[in-house]
């Protein structure tokens, strides 16, 4: 330490006192005082620096900074400790940008999935993730964009390598100047915080929207930049946060819906209170027909599934009101951009509610598609949009091709009301058995438009998680039908309920086989058909095994991380279906068992083990899979169990308290509308019992009541504690 200078000012002069300061050997006095008020704008500067961080950041890093500052810790460490974690993030290779999932237990492809005629054995991402052939790959052509350094419009390129078929989807980024130009905290009360509104917005783009798009994603952004209210309106922003919040994995209690303090909770009950407003204006819009969509959809993951039905109905209410399905007299003269988002929201609607009806066995809300016809690509590709993708390290944008995949989706989800319609009944008619010649001529209309089908959803290109699902639905409705021409076939609450789906949505083909394959031998409808049909069992057997490849596949690629309900739905129908034929094969087991049987109960185990592992993942994001998940657990073998711990890495049962919370939480919130069943006064489900056509009329709801029945006998007991506040 130097020697002291001895300096006055002001303050030290009123306080009486000797300013000291320390200086070096040769630091003169002036110097001294120089470096102390450098050292201490350098300390204000860091102050500043640290509250700036707690303003802009998004919400989960300003906690996390704040907590660090309760702790005690210093704001030059705490600056230090997000300055470098920021430039980590622009270092380091980001995590999964080329990442391969593995099969839990057993890591290669089943041999019973590598028939001859499996088409998708053939795809890009079979090869990429399964063969991993030394010598390159040759990727399809598909039409991307340079990204320029400004971000302005670019110069577009041959997509060259490999690009999504070596990276999961959640990787990517959708990538669109109006999000970066928008401001939603102008249409929400929640936060202000943009940064993160965006980032929800672009998670919402990239997982939900594609598979359900309830509007036109262009109008939407342009019109929440501009301020108007045409195609952008407070409920429809606080509709789609909601439902983004659930698929942004930052949020690590996206999942409590019950919970006040979580963004979702407030999105959710801020997008209420502008439905309220709404209906009492007694006015249907455009939007208000878009956020039901929405909402139902967030409900459903809430697990609240009747009272988000609510919200399609009244929406199909205010569109025969609007007549939405039709074609206006002057719809020639309305404006161009005022009539393609009326026809994009009554080809959406009409694609939900087919969708749903077709998914819980219902009569369809709506007998006929819109007249107003979907535009043809090649004519209006702008009617449709699109979503661009960026992937890490990369700058190529991606095409999602979303309006090739939009239009084959609608169509498809037509046929799909089309087949409700024959099983179940057109709207306001009583259902009666489906003939077998109209089931005939579903399926041929379901061949030939699974035959014209674009290169970019062909078996060898599809890639995306949308475009997946849309061939995994397909194989679905194939086995629906072929289920709905069987006579005799299981009640679905007359076993446990690890059996009872499997006979809903893939039954065995053990029976009643004449009654079915007399048709699909028979002479084919008046309408072009293709190639002739195999046999039944090879039919059923083939369209399993492609849909449980898919599925496959999808994991390798995309894992099960990321919000997706329909592989929720999918994942849960193909645990049930793998249970019953693990307990058929153990009946039938040689003894001692052979080789042969051995493998085959691996390969089971395997696929028991992956489904009920991407349950457990998808529950991250929501109740609804939580539920689905205990229930396939709790009606496994105790063989099984143990490969889930060892191999699956679950957590072990949850505590009673918690297992008592939830089953009564999801009582009070699941729909329960055959008042038939509830007030027999009987607590067995083994008692209910229907069979023959008779049986499919309740199949939809009671399916997940006798489920939840099931997990409310299997779960532990909890010390008594008083009943807990209704959450509903």
């Amino acid at each position: 330490m130097g020697p002291s200078v001895l300096l006055s000012d002001l303050v030290c002069t009123r306080r009486n006192s000797d300013c000291e300061y320390d200086a070096g050997g040769d630091e003169t006095p002036g110097k001294a005082l120089k470096r102390r008020f450098v050292d201490l704008e350098d300390k204000v500067n860091i102050y500043e620096q640290v509250y700036a961080i707690l303003r802009s950041r998004p919400q989960h890093e300003a906690n996390s900074v704040f907590k660090r500052i309760r702790t005690g810790d210093d704001p030059q460490s705490i600056l230090r400790h997000v300055e470098h974690g920021d430039l980590l993030l622009q270092l380091r290779v980001v995590p999964e940008s080329r990442y391969r999932y593995e099969f839990p237990f057993m890591s290669p492809l089943p041999a019973r999935l590598q028939t001859q005629d499996n088409p998708y054995l053939g795809s890009l991402i079979y090869e990429w993730e399964v063969e991993r052939p030394r010598s390159p790959v040759r990727s399809p052509k598909r039409r991307g964009k340079q990204l320029e350094t400004d971000r302005s419009a670019s110069e577009e390129s041959t997509t060259p390598g490999p690009g999504p078929y070596v990276k999961p989807f959640h990787a990517a980024e959708v990538h669109d100047p109006l999000i970066d130009s928008a401001e939603p905290s102008k249409w929400t009360g929640v936060t202000t915080d943009n940064t993160l509104l965006r980032s929800l917005l672009r998670s919402y783009f990239l997982h939900e929207y594609q598979w359900f798009s309830a509007f036109q994603k262009e109008y939407f952004l342009s019109d929440m930049i501009a301020d108007r209210r045409q195609f952008c309106s407070p409920l429809l922003v606080n509709a789609v946060l909601a439902l983004a919040c659930h698929s942004y994995r930052e949020l690590t209690d996206r999942a409590e819906f019950w919970n006040p303090r979580t963004l979702g909770y407030g999105f959710l009950t801020e997008a209420k209170r502008h439905w309220e407003l709404e209906q009492a204006g007694n006015r249907g819009k455009l939007t208000t027909i878009q956020a039901a969509i929405i909402l139902n959809i967030v409900y459903n993951l809430n697990a609240m599934v009747k009272l988000g039905w609510q919200y399609t109905l009244q929406a199909i209410d205010m569109a025969h009101k609007m007549k939405l399905f039709k074609k206006p007299e002057n719809w020639e003269t309305l404006n161009p951009r005022l009539r393609a988002g009326r026809d994009f929201t009554a080809w959406s609607l009409f694609g939900w509610q087919s969708h749903c009806t077709y998914t819980l066995f219902e009569k369809p809300l709506v007998d006929d598609p819109p007249e107003v016809p979907l535009p043809a690509i090649t004519a209006d590709s702008s009617w449709y949009g699109e979503v661009w993708l960026k992937y890490p390290l990369e700058r190529i944008l991606y095409p999602s091709h979303f309006a090739e995949f939009y239009k084959a989706n609608t169509e498809f989800r037509v046929i799909l009301n089309d087949i409700s319609k024959t099983l179940h009944g057109e709207a306001g008619q009583s259902r009666s058995p489906p003939a077998e010649s109209k089931i005939a001529a579903l399926y041929w209309r379901l061949q030939a438009w699974y035959a014209a089908l674009p290169e970019s959803l062909s078996p060898r290109t599809i890639v995306f998680t949308a475009q997946m699902k849309l061939h995994m639905h397909y194989h679905h409705a194939i086995v629906t039908m072929l289920q709905s021409l069987m006579t005799g076939v299981s009640d679905i609450t007359s076993s446990a309920p690890a059996a009872s789906p499997a006979s809903a949505a893939f039954p065995a083909p053990s029976q009643n086989v004449l009654a079915i394959s007399s048709l699909l031998n028979s002479d084919p409808p008046s309408e072009p058909t293709g190639p002739p049909l195999p046999p039944l069992q090879a039919t059923f057997s083939l369209h399993r095994t492609q849909y449980e490849t898919l599925l496959r596949l999808y994991y390798l690629r995309h894992g099960f991380e990321a919000l997706d309900v329909f592989i929720m739905v999918s994942l849960m129908t193909l645990a049930f279906i793998t249970t019953k034929e693990l307990e058929d094969t153990r009946l039938s087991l040689a003894q001692p068992p052979s080789e042969e049987q051995k493998a085959h109960i691996d390969s089971l185990r395997a696929t028991l083990v992956l489904c009920t592992r991407g349950l457990y993942d998808q529950g991250k994001s929501y109740y609804l899979s939580q539920t689905i998940f205990r229930l396939v657990r709790s009606g496994m073998h105790v063989d099984e169990k143990e490969l889930l711990r060892e191999y699956a890495s679950l957590p072990d049962e949850e505590d009673s308290a918690d297992a008592k919370m939830r089953e009564e939480l999801a009582q009070r919130l699941w729909p329960h509308p055959h008042p038939q069943a509830q007030n027999d006064g009987q607590e067995d489900v083994e008692t209910e019992h229907a069979s023959g056509p008779a049986a499919q009329e309740q199949e939809g709801w009671k399916v997940l009541d006798v489920l939840l029945k099931k997990y409310g006998e299997v779960r532990m007991e909890a010390p008594e504690s008083g009943d807990s506040e209704d959450q509903g």
